[in-house]
């Protein structure tokens, strides 16, 4: 008899993916700070209760990448956090940058300042002016862009983060990186430099190694050309308007469905009932129904089952290229005949 050899994989490879990050996962994210993220004391000791802030609001996207074989909480290998500023931040730190942007977001909020946006102005902005996006971190296990598992990790937070953030109607991405390997990273993916911050103020940095460096970056929708092929264009076009307008609570169950996440797992995510889930699957069908009947006709609206998982699928197949549909929108209201 003969044996197949078996098959291995390439040294260093892993098997990744991303998830919705958790407040349990805050602790573990603060061990892969960047090295070069320099802040106060004073922000160090409250930075877990700043990020709980910030898990709680809308206006954030919060993504944990994970290796499938590792167990929790070594298998968290990286981790990204942005927030949604105000017009009135973005304007003033762009018009005078300063390096240690992410400290500088952390400063303002401790002084009970305005800097991100509430759910009411998300909506507002998102469908009509645009919002502005500041990159506050990602950190990995290990911050060498040429080593080959740390470029796996590179590919899965690019997946995370064009899925968190697209089908918002973006104006602004600010992100600060540190080092000449990730600022290198940044330029090759279509990213501005716009602050090297070392080479305008070299004294303020002798004590800094080169590998932690601050380099700040800058994307705006009028510098980015429509492409096919360019991610970022996809990412910084002005999104279609939705046509189904789920409501807040519709859309968080439909992210982590096109997470893969089960019911079960959604209803531990969202801190809800398996009753309140279904009731939630029901009320979004009848939704679609009403709103997009080319995907659920209303006479497919039976119970669960086989047929409600072949709904959930034809849905979410419409979702993922259709990201628009889980961002804060709302109907523009009709306007009334004057008689």
């Amino acid at each position: 008899m003969t044996v197949e050899p078996k098959e291995e994989w390439a040294p260093g490879s892993a098997a990744f993916r991303f998830r919705i990050g958790t407040r349990s996962d805050l602790p573990h994210c603060e061990k892969l700070l960047p090295a070069g993220f320099r802040t106060s004391s004073v922000i160090r000791k409250q930075l877990i209760q700043l990020w709980e802030r910030l898990v709680a609001a809308d206006a954030k996207t919060f993504a944990v990448i994970e290796d499938l074989e590792q167990t929790y909480p070594a298998n968290i290998e990286a981790f990204g956090l942005s927030v949604f500023v105000t017009d009135q931040f973005a304007e003033e730190f762009c018009a005078s940058p300063r390096p240690s942007l992410p400290a500088l977001v952390y400063e303002r909020m401790l002084a009970g300042e305005h800097v991100i946006l509430d759910s009411q102005e998300l909506l507002r902005a998102n469908t009509t002016t645009g919002i502005n996006i500041v990159a506050l971190h990602f950190g990995m296990r290990n911050e060498d862009l040429a080593d080959a598992r740390t470029a796996q990790v590179l590919a899965a937070g690019s997946a995370a983060f064009y899925f968190f953030h697209s089908g918002y109607c973006v104006n602004w991405v600010i992100n600060e990186v540190y080092g000449e390997q990730a600022a290198h990273y940044m330029e090759a993916g279509g990213f501005r430099l716009v602050r090297n911050f070392q080479k305008e103020t070299p004294a303020a940095f002798a004590d800094i190694s080169p590998a932690h460096y601050p380099y700040l970056f800058l994307l705006r929708r009028d510098w980015i050309e429509p492409g096919a092929v360019n991610p970022l264009s996809m990412l910084l076009s002005k999104p279609a308007p939705p046509r189904i307008f789920f409501s807040n609570t519709e859309r968080r169950v439909l992210e982590r469905a096109l997470l893969n996440e089960s019911d079960a797992q959604i209803c531990a995510g969202l801190g809800v009932s398996v009753d309140a889930v279904k009731k939630t699957w029901r009320s979004i069908y009848a939704r679609v129904s009403r709103q997009a009947s080319f995907l659920i006709p209303a006479s497919d609206l039976g119970p669960s089952g086989s047929r409600g998982q072949e709904k959930r699928r034809h849905l979410l197949e419409y979702l993922r290229t259709h990201l628009e549909e889980l961002r804060p929108s709302s109907p523009r209201p009709e306007r009334r005949h004057q008689g």
